[in-house]
């Protein structure tokens, strides 16, 4: 006869799942020996957590130096997640898979050493993300088209990188949006032609 069982992690026991992917973190080394929960109703008891309800709604662990692996699968625990800001770190390598994390609203990555191709379906299981952040990095390639179909979105900041290739055909309405110094070319979409042509300059090739 044989038995499975199944066990959960903890709120604590996948935080520091997460933490011990990561290099540089002595700023987070409060989570190792702190007893309490991480959430207390809406009160953080842990640095960088987001709380509601006693539920984690998000991390923001911007400006620590972190380096290392953003460990995607031990936040995936998380039901009610909606925030993940890693802004002004020095991540590096390739984006992590976050359609694992499909209740995401905002994701800032802004400011990192994160590089290489974008997949076309990077973001396509985050349909209700409203805020993405990638400028400076080094992502190379195409911007994915599940970029352009995000209904939802109000806010995409893709500048500094070195994005080429075409501009898609942005699908979304009443929102802002930053291209500027990439190495994108040809027309810029008639969806687009109304934005302020700041968000195009820097390395273009024969936009118009």
């Amino acid at each position: 006869m044989f038995f499975t069982s199944s066990y959960s992690l903890s709120d604590s026991e996948s935080l520091l799942k997460f933490k011990a992917s990561l290099v540089n973190a002595s700023k987070l080394d409060s989570w190792r020996n702190n007893p309490k929960p991480p959430c207390d109703g809406n009160r953080a008891n842990w640095v960088g957590v987001l709380c509601q309800k006693d539920t984690i709604l998000g991390l923001k662990l911007e400006k620590m130096g972190l380096s290392g692996t953003i460990d995607v699968d031990s936040l995936s625990g998380f039901s009610k997640l909606r925030t993940l800001s890693f802004m002004n770190n020095n991540f590096n390598g390739s984006l992590p898979d976050f359609n694992k994390l499909s209740g995401l609203r905002s994701l800032y990555l802004s400011n990192n050493q994160l590089f290489g191709d974008l997949p076309k379906n990077a973001f396509e299981s985050l349909a209700g993300l409203k805020k993405l952040h990638l400028s400076k990095n080094k992502f190379t390639g195409e911007i994915p088209s599940s970029i352009a179909n995000l209904r939802k979105v109000i806010e995409i900041k893709l500048d500094g990188n070195k994005f080429s290739g075409k501009i898609p055909d942005f699908k979304q309405h009443n929102f802002t949006l930053n291209l500027s110094n990439n190495a994108l070319e040809g027309s810029i979409p008639a969806s687009l032609t109304k934005m302020d042509p700041t968000i195009f300059s820097g390395e273009f090739s024969c936009l118009s």
